[in-house]
């Protein structure tokens, strides 16, 4: 998922509201600063008519955040691109194995409210791919169970979500649930003109699935998974007041268990998400394929949503909506 996948400050979220990332969880986040680095990168731009963040402070890093996921124009249109591997990890003394490669963008629209929180009006669309070609694959042969099974993309509409300055967001189903609150402040670490930011989310919901209606694939009771994020940017372009946005690069990587269509039921192990994240100018700029791909059979996905609707959606939520059992 791209970082503007990542939504970290949705406000109430049910399982069915559940973000994909990214979406998304509670945050183990450290407060920082500016600092030296900080100081010196403003002392050589002294010139400059530049922004001011303190980075410490939840509006300013909310600001900052928006910036960099999205952007500071209300209403415009944003694009994040992610690629990369799923690798599978079976137990303690087997070798990791890269199964087939990730990839897919978000598309975002961000609007400031009165209240001073962003509205983030957000759809995804993600893809398996062979790890020899690079091609979108519609069926995979998997070889823990030898069986050719078909593949399902992710698309997820809407993923919506608040950016805000206090995070709250509640996991599970009624007397199931587990909330997190507490003020929404990245670790940002500045080295010359650069900016890096970093998160991990830990999050756990109950599975849509049951083992009776699907046998195959069901997994477990709970949907378990962990997300890290390590985002760079370039510290002259957040703190240009000229720029709406500043681009970033980065990685995601996820941690999480069997995807349903794999079927393998509740064989142990778990799943290894490792990806690059870029943020895009427009979809001109995605690869050919992903592009081609999506205007052929998700085409909704190359903007962003108009207006808000409920329920979110998850690969999970999408996925039952649309798949059969498959038989024992």
């Amino acid at each position: 998922m791209s970082l503007i996948n990542f939504n970290p400050t949705k406000m109430q979220m049910d399982r069915r509201q559940m973000l994909t990332m990214g979406g998304t969880g509670s945050a183990a986040l450290l407060a920082g600063g500016l600092g030296a680095a900080g100081t010196a990168y403003a002392g050589a731009h002294a010139n400059k008519e530049l922004l001011s963040f303190d980075f410490k402070d939840p509006n300013d890093n909310l600001t900052a955040w928006v910036k960099l996921a999205s952007s500071l124009e209300d209403g415009k249109e944003t694009c994040g691109h992610y690629k990369g591997q799923i690798i599978a990890v079976m137990g303690n003394d087997e070798k990791n194995i890269p199964l087939f490669g990730y990839e897919g963008f978000g598309m975002s629209r961000v609007t400031k409210m009165p209240d001073g929180r962003y509205e983030n009006l957000h759809r995804e669309v993600s893809y398996y791919t062979d790890l020899q070609t690079g091609e979108i694959m519609e069926e995979w042969y998997n070889p823990f169970i030898e069986e050719t099974v078909k593949t399902w993309a992710v698309h997820n509409d809407p993923v919506n979500s608040y950016y805000a300055p206090v995070f709250k967001q509640t996991f599970g189903e009624e007397g199931e649930q587990e909330t997190v609150e507490f003020p929404f402040v990245l670790p940002w670490e500045i080295t010359g003109d650069r900016v890096v930011t970093q998160f991990t989310v830990h999050t756990r919901w109950p599975s849509p699935l049951t083992k009776e209606e699907w046998p195959r694939e069901y997994g477990g009771k709970w949907y378990k998974t962990s997300e890290l994020f390590h985002i760079h940017a370039r510290m002259s372009d957040l703190l240009d007041p000229a720029k709406d946005k500043a681009h970033h690069t980065g990685t995601w990587t996820k941690e999480a268990p069997w995807i349903p269509w794999m079927l393998m039921g509740e064989t142990p192990g778990r799943l290894i998400y490792f990806t690059t994240v870029r943020s895009l100018d427009s979809t001109d700029d995605l690869p050919v394929n992903i592009r081609e791909y999506t205007e052929k059979n998700f085409p909704i996905h190359l903007s962003a949503p108009d207006e808000w609707v409920e329920p979110n959606m998850t690969s999970f939520e999408t996925w039952v909506r649309e798949a059969s059992p498959v038989p024992l």
